[in-house]
């Protein structure tokens, strides 16, 4: 059997992203290439974006290179990778696409839209065959197993969606992979991994120059569930880490076969277990590795300290972000359950700057009850850190998560809502306290604040990097 995994095209509002590499269908490749199956990856977003009237950028192909694309390979499967709600049409038409080749190829959709929305993607499109909630390195391995006629029982595949004559059924999400170890690395040879090192058109991009990049997953999900996060709906509510043991075992094969000189840590809580890292950055110091890291999707500031800090910077630490989310310890701690307090926060901070490592904080505006004088209260304590810059935004109510449910009951959105990617840069509700235009000055207040301190020049002096 052949299986094609396609990256789904997007819309976004402008042409400098950060293409980065597709570390869950590099997994999905991986694993169902060790059991025996042919698989190659598709992403037909690396491409020049086209800006269309709306003024978004298309990232994607046209429907013909799409249509002899998928043709040309003769796949007998292809899975559909669709990460979020406004990307759910591009990927309808790939499966448009390919029953338009041959409607006796199977569909299969996954990606975070999938486990938010569930059946969704099958109600909205007939070219859909199957969908799959969360992690799919068991699941997808289970679902060829029932299409090559090797299991029976399609009720017994672990979180597959899929369709009977007379309706459309759900099997309950309950496996997640305990010992990542047991998974083979990414399969960075099945796509052409090079336009992915290379970066975006940001030569920039947190300072790293021209400096070929790839991405490093050390565990999965997160124990925390912070009001405004849905990421524990893929990777469940259990934090997963990989031995440190198995982690410099991939950074070899980055660094040595891939000659990467710098790798995303693409975790959601990569320093929930403080001893563990310091055994990673250890073994990296040991190695005599060159290459340079951070951590773009941010760190928990709970347990940090100065031997720790220390490790990270003789390890390679470029940066890192840091999730404060708000200065005001009631609307972090009640409204967006994120346990953390002020001083943990400011602590952190005094630890990388004392190890000379720039700090990005990521800040949230408009959660509900913020009002003036919790706004106030986060901005001062916010621009009392000595942070190398922040990161603003809106607080968006992604589906799945306690923000969305909040704000559905109290009436301020309703079941209907949705996002499209022209919407990430303005607030997607008034508050009781703000209007919309009060929090885009808030938001600009912020960023003012941060907006001379050059984070750019300050992370590459830091790093000795040259254009």
């Amino acid at each position: 059997m052949r299986v094609l995994l396609i990256n789904s095209p997007y819309r976004f509002p402008d042409m400098t992203v950060h293409r980065s590499e597709l570390l869950g269908l590099e997994y999905l490749a991986s694993s169902i290439f060790k059991a025996g199956y042919e698989v190659s990856i598709y992403d037909p977003t690396m491409v020049n974006p086209i800006k269309e009237k709306s003024g978004l950028y298309y990232y994607g192909t046209g429907d013909e290179d799409m249509y002899n694309k998928i043709k040309n390979f003769h796949p007998d499967c292809v899975g559909i990778s669709c990460h979020y709600s406004f990307a759910s049409k591009e990927s309808y038409n790939i499966a448009k696409i390919v029953k338009k080749i041959d409607p006796h190829i199977t569909v299969v959709i996954g990606g975070l839209f999938v486990s938010v929305f569930n059946e969704k993607a099958l109600v909205e499109c007939d070219e859909i065959d199957y969908a799959l909630i969360g992690e799919g390195e068991i699941s997808f391995l289970e679902l060829l197993e029932y299409l090559s006629g090797k299991n029976a029982n399609i009720t017994s595949i672990d979180g597959l969606i899929y369709r009977t004559a007379q309706e459309i059924l759900q099997n309950k999400k309950s496996k997640f992979i305990n010992n990542l170890d047991l998974l083979p690395f990414p399969g960075r040879d099945m796509i052409d991994i090079k336009p992915y090192m290379e970066g975006s058109k940001i030569k920039r991009l947190y300072g790293l120059g021209n400096k070929p990049a790839l991405s490093l997953l050390t565990s999965r999900s997160c124990p925390n569930r912070c009001s405004f996060c849905n990421m524990w709906l893929v990777q469940g509510t259990h934090w997963r880490p990989r031995t440190a043991d198995n982690v410099i075992e991939e950074i070899d094969e980055i660094v040595n076969k891939y000659r990467a000189e710098h790798i995303f840590i693409m975790d959601d809580n990569f320093t929930f277990n403080i001893d563990r890292i310091k055994i990673i950055c250890e073994r990296i110091i040991k190695k005599g590795y060159k290459f340079r890291w951070n951590t773009p999707n941010g760190i928990s500031v709970k347990f940090i300290d100065d031997e720790m800090v220390s490790l990270m910077k003789q390890s390679g630490c470029a940066n890192v972000c840091i999730a404060i989310e708000s200065g005001s310890e009631y609307i972090r701690r009640k409204i967006m359950n994120k346990q953390i307090s002020n001083n943990e926060i400011r602590n952190a901070v005094r630890c990388f700057k004392k190890a000379d490592i720039p700090v990005v904080g990521f800040v949230i505006v408009g959660m509900p009850e913020e009002d003036e004088k919790n706004y106030n209260e986060s901005f001062n304590f916010i621009t009392s850190l000595p942070l190398t810059s922040i990161v603003v935004s809106f607080a968006i109510p992604f589906p799945g998560t306690k923000l969305y449910e909040y704000l559905i009951k109290e009436g301020i959105i309703d079941s209907n809502f949705s996002i499209d990617m022209d919407d990430l840069n303005t607030p997607l509700y008034a508050t009781e306290f703000f209007t919309k235009e009060d929090l885009i000055k808030r938001k600009q207040k912020l960023k003012d604040f941060f907006s001379g301190l050059g984070i750019l020049a300050e992370i590459e002096a830091k790093n000795d990097i040259t254009s």
